[in-house]
């Protein structure tokens, strides 16, 4: 078949994502605090944003030059009218640009003191005016004053930018007090805590370097690899029994059971530290596990030729000791919980508002933005368009921010006009409600909404909760209304957490109890919402 070329016309349909709608869809899935710090890192890198202040200020130059030139340009942002100063001739854009240094130089060249030659802020001191009045012979010991107090100056009054006031040991009186009960001290992980035990043994050497070596390999429940054993005997060139006497003395370190490779080998340590280590434990630990965390006493005591009470002490004295001996050392980031919506009930009404922070005082910079205008036929190129990009990149975010605010406020406030009941009485009046819903009552897609109720927080008068948590499948019951899957969660919970610890119930029984509620479910259901509630089957809630 020959080659040739042609040309072809057809209509296709293509969806292009502009950057402006990436960072949209980008700042609906962060939550507030993301997006304080996304707008921080950009107050950094873009001159042309700016925070206002909260409370009003006397208006500086810049402000009132920005105010001066607001009728001669355009009240809008449009970029092309901001930069257009083709029509202006050159010698009136030489004025402007040279009428601030012409001002500037005159608040130089001003004298500083007043109308007599005196400073008006200031009065001469004592010493200073007995020196004007020629005062050759300093003042006699018996005239000073008893007190410090009488001749020494405040000099904090004349060097209140000398340091920071924070640190001047309350010297200053408008320092902020300082409790500090309110600081927590820096935990010590487990590697420092292990490092500094290591220090302080007998190992050195070589055996020292295995140990630090060993510490450095255990993950954060304490545990350590067994490969690691034979890896360290090859790296330090020392025989693998070496390595176990140095595991063995890290494992008498503390916390109890640090440094085991097994469950059963940490358990196990941790009862030799603690004095109830036993032959019969070892045996039932190492290889009864399963029978014995099922508690089958009886045939565990036929099986051992014990008697079942010993069985039930020992296990007793087991779930006493920590499985994960370094979970109370590891350093664990902690989460904060900061709502980004909230709602409130006032006198019977709903009323919903966004947490903006600092987002809220987010605007273009008046200074930067009065150089654009009347500065820029005197920029380069390359000035030029990287003032434009800035000052479009401005614009942008905070429009984008704008339209994040709208678009969080509309679906809140459609979840909670369906979820109005469970304001006023809780979880047991929650309602089923899914993504769809909410997409259709907004007018929105189903992928927006999703954005939005991800990753953020709603304080209501009935608590904080994630956005995700209002929505749930829908469970039938004897009467006509359907009922939140959350809903029957919470009475499982309810239920196991009243019941009897020595006779715990069954799923056929919660079955049981929550059909005379009017709950009509499968045992299997039962089965999975307690999976999920993470609760245990009735055999192993049972406590002896």
């Amino acid at each position: 078949m020959a080659l040739n070329l042609q040309q072809l016309q057809k209509q296709t349909q293509r969806l292009i994502m502009t950057p402006q709608m990436q960072q949209s869809i980008q700042l609906l899935q962060l939550n507030s605090l993301e997006l304080e710090q996304m707008a921080q890192q950009e107050l950094l890198e873009n001159p042309f944003l700016s925070l206002e202040e909260d409370e009003p200020t006397e208006p500086t130059a810049d402000t009132r030059a920005d105010q001066a030139s607001a009728p001669e340009t355009a009240a809008n942002d449009d970029l092309a009218s901001d930069i257009d100063i083709s029509d202006r001739s050159d010698e009136n854009r030489g004025d402007e640009i040279s009428a601030e240094p012409a001002e500037a130089a005159e608040l130089i060249d001003a004298p500083f003191s007043g109308g007599d030659g005196e400073s008006p802020d200031f009065e001469a001191s004592a010493p200073e005016a007995a020196l004007d009045e020629g005062a050759a012979e300093p003042p006699a010991i018996d005239a000073v004053p008893e007190h410090f107090e009488d001749v020494d100056l405040n000099w904090d009054d004349y060097y209140s930018d000398a340091e920071n006031p924070t640190y001047m040991g309350g010297t200053n009186e408008e320092s902020e007090d300082r409790d500090f009960t309110e600081y927590t001290p820096a935990r010590t992980s487990l590697y420092d805590s292990l490092d500094w035990q290591l220090r302080c043994s007998s190992l050195d050497g070589i055996d020292a370097e295995i140990g630090q070596y060993l510490i450095g390999s255990l993950n954060d429940d304490g545990y350590i690899d067994p490969q690691v054993l034979a890896e360290a005997a090859e790296k330090f060139n020392v025989p693998p029994e070496q390595v176990e006497r140095v595991l063995s003395i890290v494992q008498e370190f503390d916390p109890p059971g640090i440094a085991a490779r097994s469950l059963s080998e940490c358990l196990l340590n941790q009862m030799k530290q603690l004095g109830s280590y036993s032959e019969l434990a070892r045996n039932v630990i190492e290889n009864h596990m399963v029978a014995f965390q099922k508690k089958k006493f009886r045939e565990l005591a036929r099986d051992l030729n014990v008697d079942e009470s010993v069985l039930r002490d020992l296990f007793q004295k087991v779930c006493r000791l920590e499985p994960h001996p370094g979970r109370s050392l590891t350093k664990e980031s902690v989460q904060y919980i900061q709502p980004d919506v909230f709602v409130k009930l006032i006198d019977g009404e709903m009323m919903i508002y966004l947490n903006e922070g600092l987002t809220r005082r987010l605007s273009v910079d008046r200074y930067y933005r009065r150089l654009l205008r009347q500065h820029a036929q005197a920029m380069s190129g390359a000035e030029r368009e990287y003032a434009m990009e800035k000052y479009r990149a401005a614009l942008t975010l905070i429009k984008n921010i704008e339209k994040r605010k709208s678009t969080i406020l509309r679906v809140t406030e459609a979840i909670m006009e369906v979820q109005r009941p469970f304001l006023e009485r809780g979880v047991e009046a929650l309602k089923p409600l899914t993504l769809r819903e909410v997409a259709d009552m907004v007018g929105m897609h189903e992928s927006t909404v999703a954005r939005v109720t991800s990753r953020k927080y709603v304080e209501t008068p009935q608590g904080t909760y994630p956005l995700k948590f209002f929505f749930s499948s829908s469970i039938e019951t004897e009467g006509s209304e359907a009922v939140s899957s959350r809903v029957i969660k919470d009475k499982l919970q309810s239920i196991i957490s009243a019941e009897d610890s020595r006779r715990p119930m069954s799923d056929q029984k919660i079955v049981e109890l929550l059909r005379k509620d009017g709950y009509d479910i499968a045992r299997r259901t039962v089965a999975k919402y307690r999976e999920q509630l993470k609760i245990l089957p009735a055999k192993y809630r049972r406590q002896a």
